[in-house]
Order: C-alpha cells, then structure tokens, then sequence
C-alpha cells in the first residue's frame, strides 16, 4: 500500500511539474505554483530526487537556494519571489529598463504616507 501511494505521489509530482513548464512560457508566474507543488510531492515520495536536488542545490546555490527555501515550512514565499525577481532583472535588464526597484521605493513611500496620515488623524482625534 505504501509503495502505491509513493507511485501515485511521484505521477501527481511529474504531471505537476509537466503543466508547470506547459504554462511557463504565458505572461505572468502561473507556472511556477505547478513547478513547486510537483517538486513538494516528488521530494516526499523518493529519496534518491531528494538526493539529487540537493547535490544540485549545493552546485548551484543562487539558482536553486531561492527554490529551496520556497519549499521550507513557514516560507515567505511573497518576499522569495520578489527578491528573486530583483536578482533576474538585474542580471538580465540594462539599468534603464528596470522597474521593480523603482516600484518597490514607490510603494515604499506610498505606505510611510499613509501611515503618516493616519498617525496624525489619531493625534487629532485624542485631542
């Protein structure tokens, strides 16, 4: 029985994994969820992956060190994927075209001056 269930975890995992790389060339992360999901199941369900992924991991932490803390119970995994897709866009875009980091400062701002407002408005409010 429990072979079977590990046969069956390790097929979801691989058809996972499959929709995962099918949806990854459309705009937007929608593959990635499908990536991870498969890789949660595979990791469980055998060993030797296991085994495999961390030798990889160790041979190529900045790739797959992100990945691998994704998949950590607890994991941010908002913040993961942001700091993922700084580290991309720097690699891959001129620093004229980059948006996120200005985006980033812009929300940045926006929040600090709502809060401010709000802050004020309880100040007032006490009064």
């Amino acid at each position: 029985m429990a072979i079977l269930l590990k046969l069956l975890m390790s097929l979801a995992g691989m058809v996972l994994m499959a929709f995962g790389v099918v949806l990854a060339p459309l705009p937007g992360p929608l593959g990635v969820p499908f990536v991870l999901l498969g890789l949660i199941l595979l990791l469980r369900s055998s060993t030797w992956i296991k085994r495999q992924f961390m030798r990889q991991v160790r041979a190529h932490p900045r790739w797959l060190g992100p990945v691998r803390a994704m998949l950590r119970p607890g994991a941010q995994v908002i913040s993961l994927v942001w700091l993922q897709g700084l580290r991309v866009e720097r690699g891959l875009m001129p620093r004229r075209f980059r948006f996120m980091q200005s985006s980033r400062q812009g929300v940045k701002q926006g929040v600090k001056s709502l809060f401010r407002k709000r802050s004020s408005r309880a100040s007032e409010d006490a009064a």
